[in-house]
């Protein structure tokens, strides 16, 4: 593993609305400590079961924040919202990371809200030192599991299982959303998802997640429902790509689904260039709490060369593109059984290196250079990967994944039912400033047919996408199957969960982090 420098915060997004049986948080784009924070407001919406919660996105270490309370009488905490990961975790007040300026200055980073047990009459211990999540640098966080009242977006559920996290890395704790069987213990737990629906606050283990457009400062997560208002065309439902352990066991595991193409269009009149996926298709990790977005080494250099954009080998390791090259540049992939997103210039070509041109190493062949928003998985490293399930998928016997983060999923909505084992994708209406939220019932036995807006809304903020009707994709061969199933071979279960960001230690990467460059795959600082 490389010796090196932690590239901190990136400001992504989130926001709100309602529907019965559903509860819906927002996050607003506002730094903490700046003027107007609001303080998080709860309201009840037009039913009694649903729930409104305005929330404050806190950009220090990349990712989409959510605000909980936690205890009797509660204490607020600021949560990574984390589709790759299944436990919620807090901090401890007295957590070594929080006690110790040494431990602050080595991890970059400090403790704001924790949980302090002693002040909670619900706090029940489960497991005294029985919370351990190992980074795949070698560092972690660890403490007991407890359980207490964990309330968000005025919902309210008793008893939930939490970690407290005594030592830790990093200030912030997380919000795990993924299957349960990808908690970091031996001994399975009803997680959030799970209690959601065991204490009848939504009818079945799924939720809708909308991070919108990269520049505005709005978008939502929507447990037990489906806002049409926020997508484009027809809603593609595909499965869930199974994993199978070392004894033969196939099971449910990671928010995945099958990649079957990729094609880059670099702008300017330029065709449509097919990037080769090796002959088959890519297991595809959906995963919030991973600000970029990673691609095997072969696939990613294929996309490189069709959109011109370069890899820095001799100095951050990381993939740069002109920021002055075609505004029209896109991405395009098709998923599963008929899902194809656009990824439009706009959100795939960030500019985080304003004012610090001069500081970017003299190799990279830009005046203007930008973060592209796909990375190569072999130069980030294993130490950089964010989530439980892409250490699951990294540790499988021969089997290449794709890691779709931040970049990919602000373009698209996506519904993920842990209960059917489905995921539903389609072009993201981005800055859409209307609501019509459609509850998901047990009764529907899977997510069911729904069609969104017929065309992109159009607001000073929004960006140029295709079309987002839902159209056949193209199978690349191989051994998924054509409706896109695709079956992978895990490791055994483990409670390795992700790594600190990482990435070369060179000045206008850290620098470019403090002014909102960010933990790259921010859910690793995230580290789900």
């Amino acid at each position: 593993m490389r010796s090196v420098t932690v590239l901190e915060s990136l400001a992504l997004f989130i926001a709100t609305t309602s529907a019965a049986n559903v509860v819906e948080i927002g996050i607003n784009r506002i730094r903490p400590g700046q003027p107007g924070l609001p303080n998080t407001l709860r309201s009840r919406a037009n039913s009694p079961s649903t729930y409104i919660e305005t929330l404050v996105n806190n950009v220090t270490g990349g990712g989409y924040y959510a605000s909980v309370d936690v205890g009797t009488p509660p204490q607020p905490q600021v949560l990574v919202i984390d589709t790759g990961s299944s436990d919620v975790w807090v901090v401890a007040s007295d957590a070594d990371l929080c006690t110790s300026s040494l431990l602050q200055r080595k991890y970059g980073d400090t403790c704001s809200d924790t949980y302090d047990s002693s002040k909670s009459s619900t706090y029940e211990l489960v497991s005294s030192e029985g919370f351990d999540i190992s980074y795949l640098d070698g560092t972690g966080s660890s403490g007991d599991y407890i359980t207490d009242t964990f309330a968000i977006g005025g919902a309210s559920i008793k008893a939930l299982q939490i970690g407290y996290a005594t030592q830790t890395v990093r200030g912030t704790g997380i919000m795990g959303i993924s299957y349960s069987a990808s908690e970091s213990t031996l001994d399975t737990y009803p997680n959030l998802i799970d209690q959601f629906v065991q204490q009848d606050l939504i009818s079945t283990k799924a939720y809708s997640l909308y991070l919108n457009d990269f520049r505005s400062d709005s978008g939502s997560i929507l447990f037990g429902g489906v806002d049409t208002d926020k997508f484009i065309g027809n809603l593609s439902t595909m499965p869930i790509v199974q994993t199978q352990s070392s004894n033969g066991t196939s099971g449910y595991t990671v928010l995945a689904v099958a990649l079957n193409s990729m094609t880059a269009n670099p702008g300017s009149g330029e065709n449509n260039s097919p990037v080769s996926l090796g002959g088959q298709p890519l297991p595809a990790i959906l995963d919030s709490g991973t600000t970029l977005s990673y691609l095997p080494s072969s696939v990613a250099s294929s996309l490189f060369n069709a959109i011109g954009a370069y890899t820095d080998d001799l100095v951050t390791g990381y993939t740069f593109i002109d920021c002055d090259g075609p505004s029209d540049l896109t991405v395009t992939l098709s998923l599963g059984k008929g899902a194809t997103i656009v990824l439009p210039t706009s959100q795939i070509v960030l500019d985080v290196f304003a004012g610090m041109q001069s500081q970017i190493p003299s190799n990279v062949p830009f005046s203007n250079a930008c973060l592209f928003g796909f990375q190569d998985i072999g130069s980030a490293s294993s130490s950089s990967l964010s989530a439980i399930a892409a250490a699951q998928i990294a540790a499988t016997s021969g089997s290449s994944f794709a890691l779709l983060g931040d970049t990919f999923l602000r373009s698209t909505y996506a519904v993920y039912d842990l209960t059917n084992n489905e995921i539903g994708l389609a072009q993201s209406n981005l800055n859409s400033s209307t609501s019509n939220i459609v509850e998901l019932k047990a009764s529907d036995n899977g997510i069911p047919t729904l069609t969104g807006v017929k065309a992109q809304q159009t607001t000073s903020a929004s960006s140029t996408t295709g079309s987002g009707s839902s159209g056949g994709s193209s199978t690349s061969g191989g051994s998924g199957d054509s409706d896109g199933t695709v079956t992978v071979t895990a490791s055994p279960k483990s409670n390795v969960a992700a790594g600190v960001v990482s990435g070369p230690s060179y000045g206008v990467l850290a620098a470019a982090g403090a002014a909102c460059l960010a933990s790259f795959l921010g859910g690793a600082l995230v580290m789900a």
